[in-house]
């Protein structure tokens, strides 16, 4: 397999093990989400065939039947649409976790910051200088943390 990979010249041919395992876990959950999704949509396309009212010859199709039970069809239209929704959203998600090479939240944290430039704004707000009243706070947080507390003594707060 890696000679085939070598010679079409894919970047994943020189992965080590454990990433092109991890890609495969990937792939398997967005192709598992996807079955079911395709499961579910024909689940729900069934249901709503067999539900649907066909009036004989001489019947007025605009009364449904007595033994129509409202209650029934409510509860499995609510059931079947929690069912589409939840396995769509998750072919979404683990589908743009494969494509983002993203495994749990943390990672897509991360990703994220990255693809919005989070570490150079981070880096460009660290080099700006602090005023006056957040570096007390800064200052009196970092006191409390280490235990420098005193109840006794007033502070003062800084003039504006």
């Amino acid at each position: 397999m890696t000679d085939l990979l070598h010679k079409f010249n894919f970047k994943v041919a020189d992965a080590s093990p454990e990433y092109k395992h991890r890609r495969k876990i990937q792939m398997i959950r967005f192709f598992t989400a996807s079955a079911i999704t395709i499961f579910a949509s024909r689940f729900a396309y069934k249901s709503t065939i067999s539900r649907q009212y066909i009036p004989t010859l001489f019947q007025g199709n605009h009364l449904p039947p007595l033994s129509y039970n409202f209650t029934t069809d409510a509860a499995v239209a609510v059931g079947t649409g929690t069912l589409l929704c939840g396995s769509v959203s998750s072919m979404v998600i683990f589908g743009i976790g494969w494509c983002l090479d993203v495994s749990n939240f943390k990672e897509f944290g991360w990703r994220m910051k990255t693809v919005f430039g989070g570490y150079e704004n981070e880096r460009k707000l660290s080099k700006l200088p602090m005023d006056e009243e957040s570096k007390y706070i800064q200052d009196s947080l970092n006191d409390i943390l280490e235990g420098k507390y005193d109840f006794e003594e007033e502070v003062e707060t800084p003039k504006k």
